[in-house]
This record gives structure tokens, C-alpha cells and sequence, in this order.
């Protein structure tokens, strides 16, 4: 017996409501009551073929995105890396007692801190074999960071400039990273304590050789030209997910010599290293940079519109949902909810015992994380 499908069904229902938009607009107006009669009925009809439009595209979706949206520093990196199994057990030296000692700990496969840690918007495929990709600047636009950093440099010091050239932290790292003019750190003894001095070598240059040749210098040694390679894969030579840990630190550092600063990264994790992951299920999982003072963004824009992608805005436990997160989710729900907010999702993260202290929970984790929901 055959069965009919959902696509015959939304062609079958679309191409009746077309024969009968054409068969009310062919009727002859008699009069100005079947005039605005006839108008209104085809515009009803009108919306519904939108309607099926809307729905044939929603069922088309064969799998989904997840975009995780969230504040810097508010754990977005550490929860992907842990819901998706990006994670795996590292030998460390630590400090115990005064003594080094080798420990076991469990770490991110992703570069995770304090926040501003990853240079661009990462999108995590599975894939049958591990790799990283990236989407580069363009050399005309890295030549341009560059001399803005040497700006940053030279107005450092210089307070009474109305505008100084203000780069972010990701990208004053990346620079510095590829023209050799990375922060020292030294330790000074001063008397009984120790401090650590910070040695600037772009400060160092600026101050010896002027704004002109300093920039000459950074660009060189940039060697943006050769920065041409894109891609690099898993070779085999040692443990996968070392080598994701570090190949990924090292390009979001852009600390290899053949990378350019990544617009994008995507990273292809293999069956293998997702063994007990989901992360197959979904088309792949987006960790967008960080909200800043202005959560309102284009590249976010493109992930809330599109109705293959599902939203998770992480937010932090005692403020959820934090100011940013309340400002982007009622941006776009004001308008059009109808059309978003089933693809919403506030996924809140709890740090330490902050649940067992709300109000009137009488240190219970459960009702603590009752009366936050509420």
C-alpha cells in the first residue's frame, strides 16, 4: 500500500489553494461588497500558502544547528567542550606543598580562561577525520590590524589623545604572536617579596626605532604574504585529542607561521574522539565570540533568523538572565516571537553551591533551582 508523503501532502494542499486564489481573482466584480469581500478571502488564502512555504521549509531541515550565545567569561567555551565530550585527562606538574609533582586532570579540548580566550566564532563539526580550518583576514586587512596595534603602542603613554587606537585583547595577543613582539613576564626580588615585571618588546622597539620603522619592523616580520595555509589535519603521530588541545591553541593564538589570523575557525572532530557524544545528531555546534556592551550584532542576527538553528543563551545562575542576554533575546522576540522563541533555549549554569544559597531554599540544590526558574 502506498503511503502519501509529507511533501506530496504541503504540493497537493498548495497547489489547491493556488487554483483557488486564481478562481476567486478571475470572478467578475459585481459589486463593492464582493470587491472587498473576494480581496480579504484571497489575502487569507494568501497567508496560508506563506504558512505551508514556512512549514515545508521547517521539515526540510534534515539536522540541526546549535548556536551557544552568551556574555565573555561566562563559561559558553567550558560548557560546549563538556556537553560534547571535548574533553579528556592531561598530565600536568602542579605545586603541592612546595613540591612539583605529576597529577591527572581532566581539561578542555578547547582554549577556555577568564574570558576573551578565543580569537573568532568556532564551529564544531563530527567528521570522519579530525581537522582545522579556518577563514582567513585578507592581507590588506591584517596589515591594517597590525598598524593599528603599533598605533596602540605609540599612544600608550599618551593620555591627553582624544582617540587612541583601542584594539581588542584577542587580537592584540594574535598580533604580537606574529610579529614577535610578545609580553615578558620577570620576576624581580624586592627584599623578602617577589614581583612580576611586565617587558613590552613592541614598547621596547617603538621607543628605539619611531612609529615609521617600528611598523616596518612589525610587518616584516609578519611575513603576511606566506600565510597562505588553511587547513591542517590529524597526523596520526601522537594522542587525538593532545593534538586537537594544542593545533587549536596554537591557531587561535596564530602561533603557526603558515596561519592567518582566523575569521572563523571550524573544527572537524572524528567519530573516534565523540565516542558517547551527540554532537552527530546536530549540523554542527557554533561557539559565537562573546557579548560585549552591545549585544545587538549581525553575526549573531544570521543564527536567530535562520530557523535551522537552534539558540542556547548561556547565562550565568545568580543573574539569570543576565542584562546582555535579556537585551538580545527581547530585541527579537518583540516583533516576531511567533517566529523565534520555539528555537529559544536559556541555558543557565550554576558555579560552585550557588543554587543551595537562594532564598528560602534551606541549602537544597533542587528547590534552589526551582525558585530561580520561577
Amino acid at each position: 500500500m502506498l503511503t502519501t508523503t509529507w511533501q506530496e501532502e504541503i504540493a497537493s494542499l498548495k497547489q489547491n489553494l493556488s487554483k483557488e486564489i486564481n478562481k476567486i481573482s478571475g470572478h467578475s466584480e459585481i459589486n463593492i461588497r464582493n470587491h472587498v469581500s473576494n480581496h480579504i478571502c484571497i489575502n487569507n488564502l494568501k497567508s496560508k500558502l506563506e504558512r505551508l512555504d514556512e512549514i515545508e521549509k521547517i521539515l526540510s531541515i534534515d539536522k540541526y544547528k546549535i548556536a551557544f550565545i552568551g556574555t565573555i567569561g561566562q563559561g559558553k567555551t567550558t560548557a560546549i567542550c563538556h556537553i560534547f565530550n571535548l574533553i579528556s585527562d592531561f598530565n600536568v606538574s602542579k605545586t603541592i606543598a612546595n613540591k612539583s609533582r605529576n597529577v591527572t586532570e581532566t581539561k578542555e579540548l578547547l582554549s577556555t580562561g577568564a574570558g576573551k580566550t578565543t580569537i573568532c566564532e568556532v564551529i564544531i563539526k563530527a567528521a570522519e577525520k579530525t581537522s582545522i580550518e579556518i577563514e582567513p583576514y585578507a592581507v590588506d586587512e591584517m596589515e591594517n590590524l597590525i598598524f593599528e596595534f603599533c598605533e596602540s603602542i605609540a599612544n600608550k603613554d599618551n593620555p591627553n589623545l582624544a582617540q587612541n587606537t583601542i584594539i581588542s585583547k584577542e587580537i592584540e595577543r594574535a598580533i604580537r604572536n606574529i610579529t614577535e613582539m610578545k609580553l615578558r613576564f620577570k620576576t624581580i626580588s624586592d627584599g623578602d617579596k617577589k614581583k612580576t615585571e611586565i617587558i613590552d618588546q613592541g614598547k621596547e622597539e617603538f621607543d628605539k626605532l619611531g612609529l615609521d620603522e617600528f611598523k616596518k619592523l612589525a610587518l616584516n616580520n609578519a611575513k603576511l604574504e606566506s600565510r597562505t595555509t588553511n587547513k591542517i589535519e590529524f597526523d596520526n603521530q601522537k594522542n587525538e585529542q593532545e593534538w586537537i588541545k594544542n593545533t587549536f591553541a596554537a591557531i587561535n593564538n596564530v602561533e603557526l607561521k603558515e596561519f592567518a589570523i582566523p575569521r572563523k575557525i571550524h573544527l572537524y572532530v572524528s567519530y573516534d574522539v565523540l565516542s558517547g557524544s551527540n554532537l552527530s545528531q546536530f549540523d554542527s555546534v557554533v561557539d559565537t565570540k562573546g557579548l560585549d556592551e552591545n549585544p545587538i550584532r549581525k553575526d549573531l542576527h544570521k543564527y536567530i533568523e535562520n530557523q535551522d538553528t537552534i539558540c542556547l543563551f548561556v547565562t550565568p545562575f545568580k543573574d539569570a538572565p543576565e542584562a546582555n542576554i535579556r537585551k538580545l533575546i527581547g530585541y527579537h522576540l518583540t516583533s516576531k516571537s511567533k517566529d523565534f522563541h520555539h528555537r529559544f533555549v536559556t541555558l543557565v549554569l550554576p558555579h560552585k553551591n550557588e543554587p543551595e544559597r537562594v532564598h528560602e531554599c534551606d541549602g537544597d540544590r533542587d528547590t534552589g533551582i526551582q525558585i530561580r526558574k520561577e
